[in-house]
C-alpha cells in the first residue's frame, strides 16, 4: 500500500527508549511497562500503549508509541530484551 508507513527498524527505536527511561519516573517503563517491562509484546498492547501516550498529552511518549505500533511483534520483544541487558 502507498500510505503505510515504513516500519522503523531497532536500531533507530533504541535510543529513543533508553531516553524514555531516563526521564524521572519512567525507570520502570511509565506508560510502556506492560510492553517493555513485561514482555507482553503483541499489538494490543502496542495499540493501547498509544492511546495510553495519547492521554497523557506527553509528546515523546506519543512519539515512541507510534513508532512501537508500526514494530512487529518481533521486534517489540527484541526491544524488550534489548532494555533488560
Amino acid at each position: 500500500m502507498e500510505n503505510e508507513k515504513p516500519k522503523p527498524t531497532i536500531p533507530e527505536v533504541h535510543p529513543l527508549v533508553i531516553n524514555w527511561y531516563a526521564k524521572p519516573g519512567n525507570s520502570v517503563g511509565g506508560i510502556f511497562h506492560v510492553l517493555l517491562e513485561n514482555g507482553n509484546c503483541e499489538q494490543y498492547f502496542a495499540d493501547q500503549a498509544l492511546k495510553d501516550a495519547h492521554l497523557s498529552g506527553d509528546k515523546d511518549a506519543i512519539h515512541l508509541a507510534e513508532l512501537l505500533t508500526l514494530m512487529s511483534s518481533t521486534q517489540r520483544r527484541k526491544l524488550c530484551h534489548l532494555n533488560k541487558t
